[in-house]
C-alpha cells in the first residue's frame, strides 16, 4: 500500500525548501549589490583621495584626516567581509536545501515504485 500522505508531505517539503532557496538567493543578490555599491561608492574613491598639502598645521590636520580615513576604510572592510561571509553561509545553506530536495525526490520515487509494483 502506498503512503499517499507521505508523498504529499514530501512534495510540500520540496516546495517549502524551494521557497527558502528563492529567499536566500534574493538576499544574496541584494547583499552582493550592496557590497559592490559600498566598495565602488565609498572605498575606492576614499582610497584615491589625496589630502596631502604643505605646512606644519596642515600636516597635523593631514595626519588626523589620514587616521579618520583609515578608520573608515577599516569599517568598510569589516562590512564587506561580513557580507561575503553571509553570502558564503547562504550558499552552503542553499546546497543543503538542494540535498534535502534530492532526498525527498528519491523517497517519492521509491514510494511511487512501490505503488507500481503493487499494481
Amino acid at each position: 500500500m502506498v503512503d499517499h500522505g507521505r508523498i504529499s508531505h514530501l512534495r510540500h517539503k520540496i516546495r517549502e525548501y524551494e521557497g527558502y532557496i528563492s529567499e536566500l538567493e534574493e538576499a544574496c543578490s541584494l547583499v552582493e549589490r550592496t557590497r559592490i555599491k559600498i566598495r565602488d561608492d565609498n572605498e575606492e574613491p576614499l582610497r584615491r583621495f589625496d589630502i596631502s598639502s604643505a605646512g606644519a598645521w596642515e600636516e597635523i590636520l593631514e595626519d588626523e584626516v589620514e587616521d579618520e580615513k583609515s578608520e573608515i576604510l577599516c569599517g568598510i572592510d569589516v562590512i564587506i567581509n561580513q557580507a561575503s561571509e553571509f553570502i558564503a553561509d547562504a550558499q552552503r545553506t542553499i546546497e543543503t536545501l538542494h540535498d534535502r530536495i534530492s532526498d525527498c525526490e528519491s523517497e517519492i520515487e521509491s514510494l511511487e515504485s512501490a505503488q507500481d509494483e503493487c499494481y
